[in-house]
């Protein structure tokens, strides 16, 4: 490759025709290097007013931002402030309450207000039970309620049971014999059929749909919502805990391992703790009291020799108050 020479240098000047009007340039701003060198006359108008204006738009939005800045500082510092004195309000109600318990007990239905039952929600339903296990939790609600809902029971036997057993029978005469109603209160017309289903208790409030509510303890907590209301366990503060033992109480029943369901029984064991029942042992059963009583006398041949004396004195009240 070989050099040549630039066609046009840096140095070379223009002629430019002298037929035309000049103008200056518009487009000369303070900071070009072209103008550095002028006075201070020689700076386009437009160019410092920009200038001015970016700087003014500038020094406005600084002082907003640290004004943002100050009022989110403010709020921390605020919110600080209340997490401490929530903080050191929790330690002093833990240092009042009570150590020894490890759950708290589930509140008793005597502090429950009684309101007036609403009929809507009242209808008859069909529970298919079997005769090896028992859904004790309706003779148990019928005497409970007995100043509040007539509970009328009148029971069937499906031809896929041969033979009702002498406990299916004690029990049918206990909730059928004494079907007394008292005048002016609200009625409940149950049909219980007697039929091979296992542990899995069925419930079925709507026989043309026929979508059936599963489990005894499903069915306590569907009848604790439609009847009184000073027995609705919804109501109470600690309606998680006592969730908590009814789901226990469906697993001892519908769980077919021994270790399991001995599982189950001591974990209920643990939060009935050394009370004789889970509303505390006060002078009204509990949901979670039938629950538990009708679980242990469906599963004892399996349970018996597990039960220690505080589960035994709970059964027993539970047995002696309602008549289950």
């Amino acid at each position: 490759m070989y050099h040549l020479k630039p066609v046009q240098t840096r140095n070379d000047v223009c002629a430019v025709p002298t037929c035309m009007y000049s103008l200056k340039p518009v487009c000369t701003f303070s900071f070009d290097r072209g103008t550095d060198k002028q006075s201070p006359a020689s700076v386009d108008p437009l160019s410092a007013e920009i200038d001015n204006l970016l700087k003014k738009v500038e020094n406005d939005e600084l002082s907003m931002l640290a004004e943002r800045q100050q009022r989110v500082l403010q709020q921390l510092a605020d919110l600080k402030k209340e997490l401490l004195s929530m903080r050191t309000e929790l330690k002093l109600n833990n240092k009042t309450s009570s150590p020894s318990s490890k759950s708290a007990p589930v509140q008793s239905n005597a502090k429950l207000t009684a309101e007036p039952i609403n009929l809507i929600y009242l209808q008859d339903f069909v529970v298919n039970a079997s005769p090896k296990y028992i859904p004790h939790s309706l003779l148990a609600l019928k005497n409970l309620w007995k100043d509040r809902l007539n509970l009328q029971v009148e029971c069937f036997t499906h031809s896929t049971v041969p033979k009702l057993s002498d406990e299916a029978i004690s029990f049918q005469q206990a909730i059928t014999t004494n079907s007394t109603t008292v005048a002016n209160l609200p009625n409940i017309k149950v049909t219980l059929i007697w039929k091979n289903v296992g542990t899995y208790t069925e419930m079925i409030t709507s026989p043309t749909a026929y979508v059936p509510i599963c489990g005894e303890v499903n069915i306590l907590r569907y009848l604790s919502r439609c009847g009184p209301s000073e027995f609705n366990y919804e109501l109470q503060e600690n309606v998680v805990e006592v969730d908590s033992i009814l789901d226990a109480c469906y697993l001892m029943i519908n769980k077919q391992d021994m270790k399991q369901r001995q599982q189950i029984l001591r974990t209920l064991g643990a939060k009935l703790g050394k009370t004789v029942g889970f509303g505390g042992g006060g002078e009204v059963v509990s949901l979670c009291d039938i629950a538990f009583t009708s679980a242990i006398k469906q599963v004892k041949h399996t349970v018996t020799k597990d039960i220690n004396p505080n589960m035994a004195k709970c059964i027993a009240r539970v047995t002696t108050v309602v008549g289950i």
